[in-house]
């Protein structure tokens, strides 16, 4: 029975033995163990990291043995570029607290103390920090920690970190699909502009990569923490003279000094199921 170092409870598995004995021809066996982590990790053995495009986010997990033996993290393996991670000990004396952490903030407004985190000396602080530079989209993986304990050398810890735009487009995708033929109505969409926080903000001007398969157009409701692009394709574009799909981008430029300028993608494709297809970040 295999165990992994983050695996906590009691774990059963059964075995079906078939034997030549009359009246016994088959049977199974029931094994259930009680697994109990070595290196234990509050409030969870995951990072989930939160926020908005521009801004830091920051989580703690606290780390201990056991067996109540002093824990060493020697090495931590830094996830991607815009994320750091540092492990640092709890010493007898301190105040129990990484200095010059202050209680866990978020563009959401300051988070609820996390109930449970009672740190003695011997523990481990590990802290995971998304820069602001990270750019907006979701990201997963693992850190690596390397530890003193012969029977958890190693410890990987999942993480998601979600960065969200400043200015959020809904839909994040514009998916349009041609007519059947020229003459057939025009596919469109409307795009939703909403700025964070609520500031308000006015769509200057927007720019499409290929103007001669669609266009936008920004609709602007004075200076409003919400503003709209209707994106439609150019009139007589029908599949037969598209010849394929088309990736492209709509570049948006605002008033906002935090988000000047960004990029919607758009894909365009002969039908609607084509139109479905995943499509690459704009940039």
């Amino acid at each position: 029975m295999k165990t992994a170092p983050t695996q906590n409870g009691r774990l059963s598995k059964s075995v079906s033995v078939s034997t030549d004995a009359p009246g016994v021809e088959s049977l199974s066996l029931r094994f259930t163990v009680d697994v109990r982590m070595p290196i234990v990790a509050k409030p969870d053995f995951r990072f989930s990291l939160n926020t908005i495009e521009g801004h830091p986010a920051m989580q703690r997990l606290l780390l201990s043995r056991a067996d109540g033996e002093p824990l060493m993290i020697r090495k931590t393996a830094e996830p991607l570029p815009g994320l750091t991670v540092t492990a640092q000990a709890v010493k007898e004396g301190s105040d129990l607290n990484p200095p010059g952490v202050e209680p866990e903030q978020t563009p959401w407004g300051a988070a609820e103390p996390r109930k449970g985190l009672a740190p003695v000396a011997g523990d481990v602080w590990v802290e995971m920090v998304a820069d602001p530079s990270l750019a907006a989209g979701r990201y997963s993986g693992e850190v690596t920690l390397v530890t003193d304990d012969s029977t958890v050398p190693e410890i990987a810890i999942p993480y998601t970190v979600r960065v969200r735009p400043l200015i959020e487009a809904r839909p994040d995708v514009v998916r349009l699909w041609t007519a059947l033929r020229a003459n057939d109505p025009g596919r469109s969409a409307i795009v939703t502009l909403s700025r964070y926080g609520g500031r308000k903000f006015t769509v200057t001007s927007v720019e499409v990569s290929h103007p001669t398969v669609f266009t936008a157009v920004a609709y602007n409701s004075q200076a409003s923490p919400q503003q709209s692009i209707r994106v439609g394709l150019v009139e007589g574009i029908s599949t037969e003279a598209l010849h394929g799909s088309v990736e492209g981008w709509i570049r948006v430029t605002t008033d906002d000094p935090e988000m000047p300028r960004f990029e919607i993608p758009v894909l365009v494709a002969p039908n609607q199921m084509l139109s479905r297809r995943p499509v690459h970040g704009a940039g």
